[in-house]
């Protein structure tokens, strides 16, 4: 051995023989040894004044990692179910990557600390098949290593795929747990260095790893193989870091590179004052390997080095390597760099199994204590103890710090190729950031103007809200409220400016993703580190002025002291809430900038925010969804921010979790344990408001993001005292877990005091809603309860928990009941009644109870307890398969635009009047309308059973016309019974429909009872199962009547238009076969006047065998038949007017509480219609008779609404249209309660009148399209030009063919009208604008908004005057844009009927009877084909047997051609459709005519009904039975539709739904001593629902607050002086909304 001792310093050589001698010794020795050397050593080791030419690690940043195909910081957050098998059985990068994010025992062999009984077998997890729906975050999953790889090459495979905002994390969690992390990865050539920069030390406040230089430096390195080094063990036991290797080293699965580099934050316990232990942080280098490129960058690294030195002479350290030559090159290289050596000074330590000992040296410049002896507790402690001595003289020195070079700043390995990981933030963003990041008190509360703004008009709409009932205080705070707006609107200009948010933005802007992520993690710690130092000072205070509080409160001092005291506290508190600023703070004021700013005044990067936004959740960050200053939600940001986040989502579906708890609960360490996030933590910086975080999700079918609601600790100290701080926590307490599919519920300690106080308070927000749940309103939020901070150990302690939990819950619920006075649900089941309370299966439960988050609260013992982790898992797994298995029905993940409407409605809720009362009824909506969807898709499937069976059975009746114009059975002409074959009635075939359409009917019946019958919907399963039944009913009756008109029109009509028509041809025939001389002499007028006589003398005929019915004496017969009229002794009378009078109502009056509303519709409602009675009485002497007459007004309005419904759709008269209005009407009656005769039979006259009226038109319009004498009139020309053929001898077959010819051409126009009727309707039958009416009116406030850009604003109103007629023309517009192309569909029906032309002319193989069988094959292509025509399957339903008997001589071709090319002539001649736009606009009435024949109840066009107030119309489908389901609307303003207070004549703001609200009354009939209370709205107006419906309609109400004043002009009143401030909006913003929705629908 070769010992070289300078400087008077001698080599001892020490026989051990006595451990406690032994460190005594050491410390004699060591003390000597610094003694002498003290000033010498550290002189060498902290030299200041370096000035060595180090790169700029920053300079020329190329942002490889992102543009490389590396992954994100967020494709380290996917979510994914942890498959234990998978962990215990292979390593796999996304293992790692789980247990890291998951703060679990990193060791993944078959030692895993999870426990193989927990059950992940339906989590269908594969690590190497990612999920297509983020198959570009995990491109490189599938690239995994075989299995003996080790620990340490699949964690630098796992740093290796991610860009540096992943790397950064895992470095991170890694530190957490007291883990090396590897200093660079061979494969890429890439150090981390520069990266170190952003990472802050796990424990240690603001000490960012890459620019430290107040932590102590070892370099621990191991000279020996890596199979044999010890270093691991020392690197554990001194500095208590994990080295990675070490897990590789007892599987002896060790990795191949050739040298391991890895640094650890090394934590060493110092005797402090009195026996103490003081824990101080220290940076080791572990190197394993060949250490020998790292040497330039150890050594200036390092204050201190132990160095495991090889057994192998070969290797050993100062031999191979510190030689004498090496020390000379060492020096050499510092003199040409300008910078002084920096002496070495350590440990080495020699693994010896001789004898031990110990001597200092100093070789080659490097001074170090040498240690032979094996690596034991002895040695450990020795070299420990140089550690701890170096530790204390370095906390001697003052400069210590300032002598260090950064890491960031430290070459590494640049002769083997290395660079620096360069994705990171630049040097002059970090500048910028330091140089604004200050002072941040003054920028919260003189620079940021609009949240400050905001949270004044919040105490305003509060304040609002408490003085609902005051109308005068209402319209002084909707001033207040207004002046905010347009002052934030002003202030704008200036925040706009902002240099804060100008850098914020700048960050935001970035079009790298890793670097526009490290940027803005940088810019949050900034904010977080000089927010600490700032509410430091303001901690202090309020802390201290608690004290003085309480010790004032427990001396009961003076009032006036006690008071003061109390004042100085709240003060102090909001000045802290004032002085805050974190990132939500600059959140919130661009979110202010968009909104407030006008939209023609914003710039391209305003305009951007929303977008911004949503790319930061995308990125892994959190945003604000609830202020948690104002606590308010700004609607139009928010939605407009999920707008943009659905749009990149593109349609994936999402689940949404919640988290609450009292503050300081653990509620953000959960989470970002169990989802491996970075929630806020830390002291001081708690989760304000609630904040929303977005994660992938792989592997899990059922949704493929969650979104992570973290909601605010409730009783926050910094609100606690402060007025309305119990309104605040219930309030996001409710809406946390309102929004979500599943809430856990945080509870510190044994402490359930928050379950107690808060849950009562959500159950009263959900009472009585029972949405979706099942008898007592259980919550739609699954529950889940986290109890942490517990003794684990102690089961018994455990049990009482949770059994305690249980009889919370309950107690919450029955203290729900009584509160709300619900004492009839008391006996109904508790909204917990499916909570899992299992004590013995942990597993099985929904409480989970927790341990610590760390093991020990104290270094070193503070890292993650991997128990915790391990728990959540399990938790978080259970939470899954609780969720997506719900009992008793399915679970559905929402869509991003479905969560937006969502957190508008339960926002509106929580801050409406009649918290209770509102929410259930917008939660019942909304289960209504689920329920109502699903039971319009069943009346479908039977509408469309029906159709099809209609079709089928009327291809067999003209089939059997054609049988029986074969048939040579003929019956006489003065036979006039419905069917000429006694074998044919209608009887038959409505059998036939009825045995075809009940399979389908009886599987229904199943379906609406399946529907009806599910949980929470059990008080709308009796009013749907009669609507099904009422409705199996309406389509018997429909379906038979379109059976008798189809049986009519062929066997009654048709076929005896066809005889008739034959007979004219006959008789034509005969005329010129005669032997009049005179006939080939006739003029061409003498041949006309001739056809004339002839043709009007068979017409003649023809009507006098089928005269028209006498629609009023067949009704009449009807009623005198009826039982109903008998029994109630109606009088029949004789004769009717057909144009009957009444005098018309007075307008109706609205009064609010002071003054009375007038309804202009209400005032001309009745000039809508005429009644049959001479006059109403209408100024009785008391109030009983007066509304009696009322009632009466609105009953004659509801019978003829009840006679249009059921005459509505239907083509001609039938019987049992008439018995279904007399008893309509008599239900009517029965309604309104009226008795009185006289009233009975004025009524029922009514009803008579109105359906002789509607049947007469009807049966009009019927004859004069398919009555034998229409029909046989229709083809007169026909028949003209058959005669002039005639007369001019024109030959059989051209006769034929031309007569054929002149069919088409009448019938082709009319044949494609209705194929294109057809189409468009199969095209617009499921377009949500049809079916659903709050959809539609999204349309038409679009069309609106349209108008009002063009300034049309008179137009605008004259729509809102006549609602039904804009709703047509809306309805008329949306179809012409789906009518088809007119130009293909007209091509495309002249070449298929060509085609059938061609086949019909090709399948001639007979040679008798040719033109019959020509004009049946030409029916049967037509009908059968592809055209399946029945217009012109009608058309051709010709008998011309024996007529064309010559055809039969001529050759069969000559034939073909002739009545082929004769009928392809007309499609040539046929001009296509011109003004095709004139076109469309002309097939659209005839489309909705078709959808009222056809009475599908899931595509009908909207109810015409309007609201007799507000105008609004109803939202149901046309001709609904109000008796099953009434009328109902969404009311917009009054004003809008001239309604006014009766004394002021002011407009009126309030919708019908807000005065049902507040229960105002009104006036009818101009009548101001009969009162009606507004919630009898039902009952006076039978047949109308409640106004229940809070919907908000912008549109609506921007128009009333704009054209306040055009309104008032209009309808000759005064306008309002008292709109809400809410209802002045941006119009750009409404019409981007609606944009969006209708896109989204």
């Amino acid at each position: 051995m070769i010992s070289a001792v300078t400087g008077g310093a001698h080599a001892v050589l020490i026989g051990f023989w006595n451990s406690s001698l032994l460190i005594g010794f050491l410390v004699l020795v060591l003390a000597l040894y610094f003694g002498l050397k003290k000033h010498h050593i550290f002189s060498l080791s902290f030299q200041s004044g370096i000035k060595m030419s180090l790169p700029n690690s920053d300079d020329g940043m190329k942002h490889q990692s992102t543009y490389n195909g590396k992954k994100s910081y967020a494709a380290f957050l996917i979510d994914r179910p942890f498959n234990n098998q998978v962990q215990r059985e292979k390593y796999s990068s996304i293992t790692l990557m789980n247990c890291l994010r998951y703060r679990l025992r990193i060791a993944l062999n078959s030692e895993t600390s999870l426990p193989t009984e927990v059950d992940f077998s339906n989590a269908n997890f594969n690590c190497n098949d990612p999920s297509p729906s983020n198959s570009s975050l995990t491109a490189n999953d599938n690239n995994e290593p075989p299995q003996n790889n080790s620990l340490y090459d699949t964690l630098l495979r796992l740093v290796n795929e991610f860009d540096a905002t992943g790397i950064a994390e895992i470095f991170r969690l890694l530190l957490e747990k007291r883990t090396a992390i590897p200093l660079f990865v061979p494969e890429s050539k890439e150090h981390y260095l520069s990266l170190l920069r952003h990472i802050t030390l796990p424990g240690i406040d603001n000490i960012r790893l890459g620019e430290d230089k107040s932590l102590l430096r070892v370099a621990l390195i191991s000279c020996r193989q890596r199979d044999q080094s010890q270093t691991c063990d020392i690197l554990k036991s001194v500095f208590n870091v994990d080295s990675i290797h070490s897990h590789d080293f007892t599987t002896s699965n060790i990795s191949s590179e050739a040298m391991l580099a890895e640094m650890g934050c090394g934590c060493v316990l110092v005797e402090g004052p009195g026996g103490s232990q003081i824990a101080h942080n220290v940076l080791v280098v572990h190197v394993i390997g060949d250490f020998r490129p790292l040497w330039s960058f150890l050594r200036r690294f390092a204050d201190y080095y132990l160095i495991e030195d090889s057994t192998v002479d070969s290797e050993i350290f100062f031999s191979s390597f510190m030689t004498e030559e090496k020390k000379i090159a060492t020096d050499l290289e510092d003199k040409n760099l300008g910078v002084e050596t920096k002496k070495l000074f350590g440990c080495l330590w020699k693994p010896s199994y001789g004898k031990a000992s110990l001597e200092v040296k100093e070789i080659n410049g490097f001074v170090h204590m040498y240690i032979q002896d094996q690596l034991s507790l002895k040695t450990l402690n020795l070299l420990k103890s140089g550690v701890v001595r170096i530790i204390k003289e370095t906390l001697a020195q003052s400069n210590s710090a300032t002598k260090r070079t950064m890491l960031s700043e430290i070459p590494i390995l640049e002769s083997e190729g290395y660079a620096s990981l360069e994705s990171v933030s630049s040097r002059e963003h970090e500048y910028k950031i330091a140089q604004l990041v200050e002072n941040l008190e003054n920028v919260k509360k003189n620079e940021f103007l609009l949240q400050k703004n905001f949270l004044q008009e919040a105490k305003h709409q509060e304040a609002k809200m408490e003085n609902r009932l005051n109308d005068k205080k209402v319209n002084e705070e909707d001033r207040e409220i207004k002046v905010y707006r347009e002052r934030r609107r002003a202030d704008t200009q200036k925040v706009d400016k902002n240099p804060l948010l100008q850098l914020f933005l700048s960050f935001l802007e970035n079009k790298n993703p890793c670097s526009r992520v490290l940027c803005i993690r940088e810019f949050k710690k900034e904010l977080s580190k000089c927010g600490e130092q700032e509410l430091g000072p303001l901690l202090s205070k309020i802390s201290n002025l608690t004290i003085f509080y309480y010790k004032k409160l427990s001396m009961a001092s003076d009032g006036r002291d006690l008071e003061s005291a109390k004042e100085e506290l709240r003060k102090a508190k909001i000045n802290l809430i004032e002085s805050a600023l974190n990132i939500e703070h600059l959140w919130r004021e661009l979110s202010h900038l968009y909104t407030d700013m006008e939209p023609e005044r914003r710039s391209p990067e305003i305009t951007r925010i929303p977008l911004l936004a949503a790319q930061h959740l995308m990125d892994g960050f959190c945003l604000e969804l609830l202020d948690g200053e104002s606590n308010m939600i700004q609607m139009e940001w928010v939605t407009k921010v999920l707008q943009e986040l659905g749009t990149m989502m593109k349609g994936k579906r999402i689940f949404v979790l919640s988290v609450m708890g009292v503050q300081s609960s653990g509620k953000s360490t959960l989470l970002n344990t169990m989802f491996g996030i970075q929630m806020r933590t830390s002291v001081g910086q708690c989760t304000r408001g609630v904040n929303m975080q977005l994660l992938a999700v792989e592997g899990r079918p059922e949704y493929d993001y969650i979104l992570l609601l973290d909601t605010e600790g409730t009783r926050s100290p910094e609100y606690h005292g402060l007025a309305g701080s119990e309104k605040r926590d219930n309030q996001m307490a409710t809406l946390s877990i309102l929004l979500s599919d599943a809430t856990i519920v945080v509870i510190p300690g044994e402490n359930d005091a928050a379950v107690k106080e808060i849950l009562p308070i959500v159950l009263m927000a959900y009472q009585g809603s029972q949405l979706a749940e099942d008898n007592g309103g259980r919550l739609s939020s699954m529950m889940f309860f986290v109890y942490n901070r517990i003794d684990t150990k102690q089961k018994s302690k455990l049990d009482n928990i949770i059994q305690t939990l249980g009889t919370s819950l309950y107690e919450a619920f029955d203290q729900v009941q009584r509160t709300t006075g619900n004492l009839t649900n008391l006996k109904s089941e508790s909204p917990f009644a499916n909570f899992k309370l299992v004590t013995s299966d942990s597993s099985g439960s929904d409480v989970c109870i927790l341990g610590n988050v760390k093991k020990q609260s104290e270094p070193p013992g503070d890292v993650p307890d991997e128990a915790y982790g391990e728990e959540l898992i399990r938790f978080r797994e259970h939470i899954h398969q609780r969720v997506t298995n719900v009992e008793g029905g399915k679970w559905e993940s929402r869509s991003i635009s479905e969560f937006s409407t969502y957190i508008e409605k339960v926002w509106k809720c929580i801050c409406s009047a009649n918290f209770i009362f509102t929410f259930s009824t917008v939660m019942e909506h909304i289960a209504f309308d689920k329920l109502d969807f699903e039971y319009k898709k069943i009346e479908r499937k039977l509408a469309e059973a029906y159709q099809e069976s209609f079709n089928k059975l009327k291809t067999n009746m003209i089939k059997l016309v054609e049988e029986n114009n074969k048939s040579s059975t003929r019956i006489s002409g003065d036979q006039r019974s419905n069917n000429e074959n006694p074998s044919i009635s209608i009887e038959r075939f409505e059998n036939d429909l009825r045995n075809e359409i009940f399979p389908t009917e009886n599987d229904l019946n199943q379906e609406v009872n399946e529907i009806a019958k599910k949980r929470g919907r059990e008080k709308w399963s009796l009013q749907f199962q009669n609507m099904w039944e009422n409705n199996k009913k309406d389509q018997a009756l429909n379906w038979k009547l379109n059976l008798i008109n189809a049986f009519n029109r062929l066997f009654n009509y048709e076929r005896h238009v066809e005889k008739y028509k034959k007979k004219t041809r006959h008789e034509i025939n005969e005329l010129f076969k005669s032997s009049n001389s005179n006939v080939p002499k006739w003029t061409e007028q003498s041949k006309n006047n001739k056809f004339e006589e002839m043709f009007e003398t068979i017409l003649d005929e023809a009507k006098e065998e089928f005269p028209p019915k006498d629609v009023p004496a067949e009704i009449r017969k009807v009623y005198q038949n009826s039982n109903v009229i008998r029994t109630r002794q109606i009088e029949i009378k004789s004769t009717y007017y057909a144009e009957p009078t009444a005098n018309e109502p007075s307008q109706s009056n609205l009064p609010d509480k002071k003054d009375d509303k007038v309804s202009w519709f209400s005032y001309n409602f009745f000039k809508y219609f005429k009644r049959p009675f001479s006059s109403l009485p209408i100024n009785n002497t008391n109030e009983a008779e007066k509304k009696n007459q009322n009632s009466i007004n609105l009953c004659f309005q509801s019978v003829h609404d009840t006679v249009c419904r059921i005459a509505a759709g239907k083509l001609c008269y039938d019987d049992s249209i008439i018995n279904n209005v007399i008893h309509g009407v008599d239900s009517t009656i029965k309604t309104y309660n009226l008795t009185e005769n006289s009233v009975v039979q004025n009524m029922h006259d009514y009803g008579m009148v109105l359906i002789v009226d509607l049947m007469q038109k009807i049966e009009k319009q019927w004859e004069k399209e398919n009555s034998v004498s229409a029909k046989l009139e229709s083809n007169k020309e026909i028949m003209r030009k058959y005669f002039v053929m005639v007369s001019q001898g024109v030959a059989k077959t051209k006769l034929f063919a031309a007569t054929m010819a002149a069919i088409l051409e009448k019938s082709i126009i009319s044949a494609f009208e209705k194929e294109m009727v057809q189409k468009t309707f199969k095209e617009i039958r499921n377009e949500r604008w049809l079916y659903d009416a709050r959809f539609m009116q999204k349309h038409m406030d679009l069309y609106l908004i349209g108008l009002l850009e063009k300034q049309k604003v008179k137009e605008v109103l004259d729509h809102l005057r006549n609602p039904k007629e804009f709703y047509t023309d809306v309805l008329h517009r949306l179809i012409v844009k789906k009518i088809p192309n007119i130009d293909e569909e007209w091509q495309n029906f002249r070449n298929h009927l060509k085609q059938a032309i061609e086949k019909a002319s090709l399948a001639l193989a007979v040679d008798i009877e040719r033109a019959q069988t020509f004009v049946d094959q030409l029916r049967k292509e037509v009908l059968e084909g592809y055209l399946k025509s029945e217009t012109l399957g009608s058309a051709f339903l010709i008998d011309c047997s024996d007529e064309y008997k010559d055809c039969d001589n001529e050759e069969k071709t000559e034939f073909q051609e002739a009545c082929a090319s004769k009928l392809k002539e007309v499609l040539e001649k046929q001009a296509p459709i011109e003004k095709q736009e004139n076109y469309a606009k002309e097939l659209s009435p005839k489309v909705v005519q078709h959808m009222i024949i056809l009475n599908d109840k899931a595509a009908l066009p909207r109810c015409d009904a309007c609201c007799y107030m507000c105008n609004s119309l109803c939202i149901e489908a046309a001709n609904h039975d109000t008796q099953d389901t009434p009328h109902d609307a969404v009311h917009q303003p009054g004003g809008v539709a001239g309604v006014h207070y009766h004394q002021t004549d002011e407009l009126d703001s309030m919708t019908c739904s807000q005065s049902f609200e507040q229960d105002c009354s009104f006036y009818m009939n101009s009548d101001y001593t009969v009162k009606y209370n507004f919630r009898d709205y039902s009952t006076v107006f039978r047949g109308w629902k409640d106004p229940r419906i809070n919907d908000e309609l912008p549109l609506r109400e921007y128009i009333l607050a704009t054209y306040n004043k055009q309104i008032a002009e209009k309808y000759s009143v005064k306008h309002s002086s008292n709109i809400p401030a809410s209802y002045f909006r941006d119009l750009s913003t409404i019409k981007e909304k609606l944009e969006t929705e209708i896109a989204n629908g």
